[in-house]
């Protein structure tokens, strides 16, 4: 089999950093003979957040799980609350949370008039912006928006929401006189992952995302092959490949933000030797 791999995949700058943080802090703890734990999974990986539990780093929800040493905030961020309450407790904090993720909790904060949040609700990204802004509504599809009065609004959009999902609220907004003041909070490695996947698309077959079901963005790059007539598949490992992706000639494989590079280079030489 044929395997073609886009010019941008995998883990993005923010992930690498957030993970070699991680990885400091443990080693940290360790010299220190302190306990170290992650506040909730670093990346939505089951993968990667299996790896630091084999080490005996404790993945906790609360801040009242952490009792001393060192905690490691995730990617997603946590909400303005949490933080202060992890502060208060004199924790030792490192902070891994991604770039774009805190420049989107900071546009919140000093937005002026009524402020939007576009994403999913329940993702830690979203109870991270809205943590840092209580007033703010969510807004999770297009129909989300017929509650609201007619005016403008601040916008802050979660980072790896679906570039189509967020033209259709945009196309509502317009027929409903809402306007939307976009706060630039898209995540740029995640628009040049997709375009990267897009450019090979019609060389392929099918496309084979290497991702956990859990991670946003490694859903948004199936679900965009699978937009533009590809058959498209998501598997979390090489042994969750399903059969009928040896039945094509030439496999598009690409992986999202939060996959290791050793399960996508095994993804990789499964599919090639088939």
């Amino acid at each position: 089999m044929k395997v073609i791999v886009p010019s941008e995949y995998g883990f993005c700058g923010g992930v690498r950093s957030a993970l070699q943080k991680a990885d400091d802090a443990i080693a940290e703890a360790g010299r220190l003979g302190e306990p170290c734990c992650l506040y909730g999974s670093i990346v939505h990986n089951r993968i990667v957040s299996a790896s630091f539990e084999r080490r005996g780093v404790r993945i906790i929800g609360s801040p009242d799980e952490a009792e001393s040493g060192f905690v490691v905030i995730r990617t997603h961020g946590i909400a303005d609350d949490k933080r202060k309450a992890l502060e208060d407790k004199g924790l030792s904090i490192v902070d891994a949370t991604c770039p774009v993720v805190l420049r989107s909790m900071a546009l919140c904060r000093k937005a002026e008039g009524p402020v939007l949040i576009i994403g999913k609700r329940g993702h830690s990204e979203i109870e991270s912006l809205q943590g840092a802004r209580s007033d703010a509504a969510v807004i999770e599809s297009p129909e989300d928006l017929r509650s609201l009065p007619s005016g403008t609004y601040s916008a802050v959009v979660q980072t790896t929401l679906s570039l189509s999902l967020l033209d259709r609220i945009r196309e509502e907004a317009r027929r409903l006189g809402i306007t939307l003041t976009e706060l630039n909070s898209i995540c740029m490695a995640s628009e040049r992952r997709r375009s990267a996947l897009l450019s090979i698309l019609p060389d392929v077959d099918a496309v084979v995302v290497a991702g956990d079901e859990e991670s946003a963005n490694s859903r948004e790059l199936r679900d965009l092959a699978a937009l533009h007539g590809k058959p498209s598949y998501l598997a979390l490992d090489a042994s969750a490949l399903p059969g009928k992706v040896f039945s094509f000639r030439t496999i598009g494989l690409t992986a999202g933000a939060s996959t290791p590079d050793e399960v996508f280079s095994a993804m990789k030489r499964a599919l090639e030797s088939a």
